[in-house]
C-alpha cells in the first residue's frame, strides 16, 4: 500500500461553503464538520446547494441533473476488470473481490485453453469494456459468495448477456477443489 499515492478529497470549508454546489462535473467539494470555517449541512431529502431541505421542483430537477453528471464522471473513472487467459476463450469465469485466488488456481488446475478469467475489484458502475469481454464468450460463469447472485444479475441487466452462477453463502471461502468441480459441471451443460 505504501506505493499507492494518497489522494485527499476533503476540502477546507470557506465561510460560504455549499456542500452541494453546482459544478460542471456534478462533483461538489467535500467538506467535513470542523475542517474550515463553513457550516457543513446535509440531509436525506432533496436539498439546495447549501444542504438545506427544499421542495422546489425546479431545484430538484437541477439537483438530479447534477447527480447524473456526477455518475458519468464516476463511470469514466471505473476501474476496468482484470482479464487473464487466451483471447480465443469459449468460457469466461467471472468473479469479484476475494474470489480471485481460488478462481485463478481452479482455472490453472483444469488446464483448458478455452477458459479465461475476468475479475472485478470495482463492481459498479461497470467499466465500459465489460460488455465486450462478456459478449465474446459462449458460456459465462459467475462465481459469487452471495445467496441470490446479485453481481450476475447486474451483469445481465447491464449487458444483456446470460450467465450461470456458482454461489456459496455459508460464510466460508470457495476452495479450489469445489470450483474445479463446479466449473467442470457447468462447462458440460
Amino acid at each position: 500500500m505504501d506505493d499507492l499515492p494518497a489522494e485527499r478529497y476533503v476540502s477546507r470549508t470557506p465561510v460560504d461553503y455549499r456542500r452541494f454546489s453546482f459544478t460542471a462535473t456534478g462533483v461538489s467539494p467535500r467538506g467535513v464538520p470542523g475542517f474550515g470555517e463553513g457550516i457543513v449541512c446535509v440531509d436525506s431529502d432533496e436539498h439546495d446547494e447549501g444542504g438545506y431541505i427544499t421542495e422546489d421542483s425546479n431545484l430538484r430537477a437541477r439537483m438530479v441533473d447534477k447527480r447524473l453528471r456526477k455518475a458519468a464522471v464516476v463511470k469514466s473513472d471505473a476501474l476496468p476488470p482484470v482479464f487473464t487467459g487466451a483471447d480465443g476463450y469459449d468460457t469466461l469465469i467471472v468473479g469479484w473481490g476475494s474470489t480471485y485466488p481460488a478462481i485463478a488456481e481452479a482455472i490453472e488446475s483444469i488446464g483448458r485453453s478455452d477458459l479465461a478469467h475476468l475479475h472485478f475489484s470495482w463492481v459498479y458502475p461497470l467499466a465500459p469494456e465489460t460488455a465486450s469481454y462478456l459478449q465474446k464468450a459462449n458460456n459465462i460463469i459467475v462465481v459469487e459468495q452471495h445467496a441470490t447472485g446479485q453481481f450476475g444479475q447486474l451483469l445481465t441487466l447491464e449487458t444483456g448477456c446470460q450467465i450461470v452462477s456458482i454461489l456459496k453463502y455459508n460464510g466460508l471461502p470457495f476452495s479450489v477443489e469445489e470450483l474445479v468441480r463446479e466449473i467442470q459441471v457447468r462447462c458440460r451443460e
